[in-house]
């Protein structure tokens, strides 16, 4: 009996080849669309799970408060933190550290020399707590005395060219170090990326000015392994009590803790060891994967109904024959198992095919072997079931339901309700459509907003190098002066300066403090978070900054009391106006200690980050070691420029790597999750668009058919084509209409919310709205008009001779 109905679905489908291939390939896009949204949120929330205790791991972050009022979060904290905790809290199993070094630092292999990034001094229970797996060595032994390392296995054979390397020495930042352990490189699914581990104790003869025991400064990624079942809230209270006792070290700033399963897509603080995603872009890709499918559903419950008056005969004869309801319910849902099959086949080769190029669409290193996951074929299962129940079972029992004595009588037609279904099942796909491409344009006009906004400063043609790693003071500062003075004679070029950060750098690049004083008092006042760098007399021309009160540091003058700061700062310290803060002396005790600095000068305010953020309270000192220089190139030929850079640059440094980057490339960098986001929303929301519009192909296709009569009626009676054109166009123009009015405003609300997290933004206006349903009406009009005119231009005899 099954092949007998799969004989006849089959049949069917060969019968029926334009709606066939409007389903078949409908469905086929819809679920491979979905399958690539969910794999993709399966992995954003896949972050830290491969720890096997990351159910009782917790990150402790620091509350900055200025009295009574939050300023930020930071998620670094001081060093002694860890070891109290687990000496006071009996929950707290054990704690590990880690202090981050600034990208790039200097490694050498023999005669060979690297640059490298993301290495931390840690501590050794850093092997329990995040269970890293040894290759080679011992983790009893690792990262317990000082100058000792742990590379993982990428970057052992990156520097030896093997992986065993146990007992071998490296040379870091002129340092010698002996490697104890190679590990096996961190998944991709982690917040906390590392190349190189080094032992925490290194940290004080190697930075004098560290103190283990100190809360001057909070430095440190701070993470304990909790007691199984430890409850947040309750551990949270603790921590406030704790902070409360510490008030004269930490002056009202208060610790929290969190979860780390929730610090990839729920955290967005300052000194985020990398870029996190967003949960609410999960939350809006997972609706987005939901429309995109009930619209591919949608499709194939409209056309199997509106074929209901050509099925219907059918069912009468097989009804008159013996066929009881539960038959012809078996029959049309196998017809829909079929369909499905050749969608879902479809749907895995094109999964298969694209996901190379979804995977660099999102920028995310997406696991590519996924037919090895088990959880994905439960998945791809449940869509398969899910679309032959839900895009099935209503065609069959509307179907199954003809009565044969009216049917055979001739006397039948598509009934009222089903045909205000269909309307209603089009409505939603057109305001699901809507609502797609309202949220693509928004993402795409905003992240445009970005780039383009006024900055305070001038970025272009401006080539940032990495300096290099200095072990004379005094031989280096002369060095650096003559590569700088060597460079300001090359024609191409404008301007250099020195500076200890740049624009757009990771805030790890930047000092900062809470503790600030004014004048003459004495009591510290814990407040704002200041960030501040060193940067030399040409860096606020260079970079095309604008000096809005005071003066400029001068080189070769007694600068190391003197400070710069910018509008944001001058606010955030109290004073009336930037001309009130010039000659103004303020203590930064941080950095440093009981020693007032005069402010000379107070520069616009500048986005040192992007405009996605508010404008940071930037402090400037002299730079006396800059550790990069930034390049100011005329207009011409860029790679004839870096080519006379880097000959300079061997001349003076010749035993450092030459490293550089262009600044305005890198400050990009902070837009690229935006510019996936709108790449994301613009193919999806485009394949909504597919997918509806060939419902609606074959919507049309249907109907048209239907009304070859009369449409030859009409025209012998004297209808232009226009007027047939505008009479069957009309009611799918009405259904468009009525779509964009319960569309727009569910957009409107989206597009507020996603907007709000924004310090700079755009402003919903009416065009972002209307331009998105013109298109869609547009796209509607073109669909249905197709074949309305070929239809309207033929013969009505043709027409008038069908029965």
């Amino acid at each position: 009996m099954l092949r007998n109905y799969l004989l006849i679905a089959y049949r069917n489908i060969l019968k029926s080849k334009l709606f066939s291939f409007v389903n078949i390939f409908g469905l086929g896009i819809g679920m491979a669309a979905f399958l690539f949204i969910i794999h993709y949120v399966r992995f954003e929330r896949s972050y830290e799970n491969f720890l096997p205790h990351a159910d009782n791991i917790y990150r402790i972050t620091y509350d900055i408060y200025k009295g009574s009022e939050y300023v930020v979060t930071d998620c670094e904290t001081h060093a002694p933190m860890g070891p109290m905790l687990k000496e006071k809290m009996p929950e707290v199993v054990d704690f590990v550290r880690f202090f981050g070094l600034d990208n790039h630092q200097f490694i050498q292999v023999g005669d060979q020399k690297f640059l490298e990034g993301e290495m931390y001094f840690t501590d050794q229970s850093v092997f329990k707590i995040f269970s890293l797996q040894v290759l080679h060595g011992k983790a009893q032994n690792a990262l317990t005395a000082p100058f000792q390392a742990v590379l993982t296995e990428s970057h052992a054979r990156k520097y030896f060219g093997r992986t065993n390397v146990a007992g071998e020495p490296i040379n870091i930042n002129k340092q010698n170090y002996q490697i104890t352990a190679v590990i096996a490189d961190p998944p991709a699914n982690t917040h906390l990326p590392y190349t190189v581990l080094l032992s925490h104790p290194t940290l004080l003869p190697t930075r004098p000015w560290y103190n283990e025991q100190g809360w001057n400064g909070n430095n440190e990624y701070t993470y304990l392994l909790m007691q199984p079942g430890t409850n947040l809230a309750t551990f949270n209270k603790k921590l406030l009590d704790v902070s409360l006792s510490l008030k004269d070290k930490l002056g009202g700033s208060r610790y929290t803790a969190e979860p780390i399963r929730d610090i990839h897509l729920y955290s967005n603080k300052t000194y985020e060891p990398s870029a996190n995603g967003s949960a609410k872009v999960v939350k809006f890709l997972l609706i987005v994967a939901g429309f995109i499918i009930l619209i591919a559903w949608v499709n194939y419950i409209n056309l199997s109904t509106a074929r209901a008056v050509e099925r219907a005969r059918e069912v009468g004869i097989r009804k008159v024959m013996g066929s009881v309801r539960k038959q012809l319910i078996f029959q049309f849902l196998s017809e829909s198992v079929l369909v499905n099959a050749l969608a879902a086949l479809l749907a895995v080769s094109l999964f298969q095919i694209a996901l190379p190029l979804f995977r660099e669409l999102t920028g995310q290193p997406l696991p590519l072997r996924v037919t090895a996951d088990p959880v994905f074929w439960y998945l791809f299962a449940g869509l398969y079931i899910s679309g032959v129940l839900l895009s099935g079972i209503y065609p069959a029992f509307v179907l199954s339901s003809f009565r044969p004595a009216t049917v055979l009588k001739g006397k039948f037609k598509s009934s009222v309700h089903g045909q205000y279904l269909r309307k209603a099942l089009v409505v939603f796909q057109f305001a699901a459509t809507v609502v797609l491409i309202v949220g693509m344009s928004t993402v795409y006009l905003q992240v445009n907003h970005l780039r383009t906004y006024d900055l305070g400063m001038n970025i272009d043609q401006t080539v940032v190098i990495r300096a290099p790693l200095r072990t004379n003071d005094s031989v280096f500062t002369s060095a650096y002066q003559s590569f700088k003075n060597e460079l300001l004679n090359h024609t191409n070029i404008q301007g250099v300066s020195r500076s200890e950060s740049f624009p757009g750098s990771s805030l790890v690049e930047v000092n900062t403090t809470s503790f600030t004083r004014v004048g003459q008092e004495n009591q510290e006042n814990g407040g704002y978070e200041y960030y501040f760098y060193s940067v030399d007399a040409d860096f606020i021309k260079t970079m095309g900054m604008k000096l809005v009160a005071g003066i400029n540091f001068e080189d070769g003058a007694e600068n190391h009391d003197r400070i710069i700061i910018n509008e944001e700062a001058v606010q955030r310290l109290g004073f009336a106006d930037a001309q009130e803060a010039i000659g103004q002396r303020v203590t930064f005790r941080t950095r440093w200690p009981g020693e007032p600095s005069t402010i000379i000068g107070v520069i616009k305010n500048f986005y040192h980050r992007s405009p996605k953020e508010d404008h940071l309270p930037m402090v400037f000192d002299y730079v006396d070691y800059p550790d990069y220089f930034a390049v100011r190139l005329k207009s011409g030929d860029t790679h004839q420029a870096i080519a006379s850079i880097k000959t300079t640059w061997d001349q003076v440094f010749p035993e450092n790597v030459f490293d550089y980057f262009f600044l305005d490339e890198q400050y990009e960098q902070q837009f690229k999750s935006d510019m996936r986001f709108g790449s994301v929303m613009a193919t999806f929301s485009g394949l909504a668009v597919l997918i509806a519009c060939l419902g609606l192909f074959g919507l049309s296709s249907y109907t048209i058919v239907q009304r070859t009569k009369e449409i030859g009626i009409r025209k012998v009676l004297g209808a232009s084509v226009a007027q047939i054109v505008q009479l069957l166009t009309s009611d799918f123009v009405r259904v468009v209409f009525i779509a964009s009015l319960i569309g727009l405003p569910i957009a409107y609300v989206a597009m507020e919310d996603w907007l709000s997290n924004y310090s700079v933004r755009i402003n919903l206006n009416v065009l972002m709205f209307i331009v998105p349903v013109a298109t869609i009406l547009f796209i509607a009009l073109v669909t249905v008009s197709f074949q309305t005119i070929q239809t309207a231009l033929e013969n009505p005899s043709k027409a008038l001779k069908q029965e």
